[in-house]
């Protein structure tokens, strides 16, 4: 943070010496009138270069600590999991319900309210499906073992998934439309997917995703191109053999 002050304090003293010697130029100027706008195109080209640059740096610094901000809050979510699918009842003991829940589902029996140090309703209310239940579990290893049971849930209503920030997730929801439900999950706040080149790949950020879908759509392009260069080498063998018997 420090050096992004100090890049804007020294792009705005910049600025406002060449804006005072623009002014000074423009107020001075006795040399003709080519030479003056010669000369004053010149500083501006030099003056927008620097801004340009400074702009850059400055962007790539912002980028840096959002990366970092980033990674500090999935940290704090490292004791979280989102629970869908559980009804929505009138029951004042959501903690106690969830625990049940996940004791008959997974299978785990040292299991109780006490388990959790949060547990409420995520999101806005909704008829037509229940809202995602945020828990934060007490320990770590509590989180883990019922996050690696997590496939003893398949045939029901209910799935969990990681508590992901907004970057993380519309990173994993792109990674979804683009490479596949199976081949893109989630562990410990990082996206794991499967790329076209069929190696598997950590990312955690859009333009991480980005370069990862960029080498899929060079591959369909070249292999588009080398498709239209056969079909068209084809047609030139078949012209030419009917032109032979000819």
């Amino acid at each position: 943070m420090n050096s992004i002050k100090q890049s804007v304090t020294e792009m705005t003293q910049h600025f406002n010496t060449r804006m005072v010697e623009f002014q000074k130029d423009l107020q001075n100027a006795s040399t003709p009138i080519s030479s003056s706008i010669s000369d004053i195109a010149a500083q501006f080209t030099e003056f927008r270069s620097f801004i340009l640059g400074a702009l850059e740096s400055l962007q790539a610094q912002i980028e840096a600590i959002s990366r970092h901000s980033d990674h500090m809050e999935m940290r704090t979510r490292r004791k979280m999991l989102l629970i869908h699918g559980v009804p929505e009842e009138k029951s004042n003991n959501l903690a106690s319900t969830v625990s049940q829940v996940l004791s008959k589902h997974l299978g785990i029996t040292n299991f109780s309210a006490d388990t959790f140090s949060r547990c409420q309703r995520f999101g806005r209310p909704d008829s037509k499906k229940p809202r995602a239940i945020l828990v934060k579990f007490r320990e770590t290893s509590s989180r883990d073992e019922v996050w690696f049971a997590k496939s003893k849930l398949k045939g029901t209503d209910i799935t969990i998934s990681e508590f992901l920030t907004k970057s993380r997730h519309e990173a994993f929801l792109m990674a979804r439309q683009h490479l596949g439900i199976t081949k893109c999950w989630t562990r410990d706040g990082t996206i794991i997917c499967i790329g076209p080149d069929g190696v598997r790949h950590r990312v955690t950020t859009v333009a991480e995703l980005r370069v990862i879908l960029s080498v899929q759509q060079a591959s369909t392009t070249a292999s588009g191109s080398d498709a239209g260069t056969s079909k068209d080498t084809k047609a030139t063998v078949v012209r030419t053999k009917r032109n032979n018997r000819k």
